[in-house]
């Protein structure tokens, strides 16, 4: 009997948490190879560029998961209140609630950050723009709009940095919480 066929985007999966876990530079081509099931020559006939290739790719899995889960609420149809709610939920369910470090931070230090440039400030500016969007719907003008996407963004940013630094998701819980309330708190 064959092995079953693992799907590209259950590879990406595999590898997107080894990144996520160790970095770019701390990921290990032994490790990445481990994560997946294969040994590292099936791993390049995959992916022939390297683990430059993985991590590009896995950086578009993750974009399109995130659009999906959290910036399509954004652009429904609806209340604005709700539509931020489940952005906010999806944020959650995203990060785990907290306990699944961003690729952003991870894929952006040392070699990656350099190979990775231009997609992770178009990951950022994609998300700023919706929450910019959502912002002047609500009636902020759009400089008060821009600045409060920002806002969110790094309060985001910034605590899935110290839920891991600190091992405590409890800090991001908190952080989603807030930021419920602040659009309504901006206007």
């Amino acid at each position: 009997m064959r092995p079953s066929r693992t799907s590209r985007e259950e590879i990406l999966q595999k590898l997107s948490q080894v990144f996520r876990r160790d970095g770019y530079t701390g990921a290990s081509l032994a490790d990445l190879a481990n994560a997946v099931g294969l040994g590292k020559a099936s791993l390049y006939q995959k992916f022939p560029d390297g683990k430059a290739q993985m991590g590009e790719e896995v950086l578009a899995e993750i974009g399109r998961q995130f659009d999906g889960e959290v910036l399509a609420p954004v652009r429904e149809a609806g209340p604005i209140d709700r539509r931020l709610s489940k952005m906010l939920a999806g944020l959650r369910k995203f990060y785990e609630d907290g306990k699944l470090p961003c690729a952003l931070d991870t894929l952006s230090l040392g070699e990656a950050g350099q190979l990775y440039r231009h997609p992770l400030s178009e990951a950022i500016r994609h998300w700023q723009e919706a929450l910019t969007n959502l912002g002047e719907e609500a009636g902020l003008s759009p400089a008060k709009a821009a600045v409060w996407a920002e806002e969110v963004v790094i309060s985001i940013q910034g605590a899935l940095v110290l839920s891991r630094a600190a091992n405590d998701p409890e800090i991001f819980r908190r952080a989603v919480k807030r930021l419920g309330k602040c659009l309504a708190d901006s206007r």
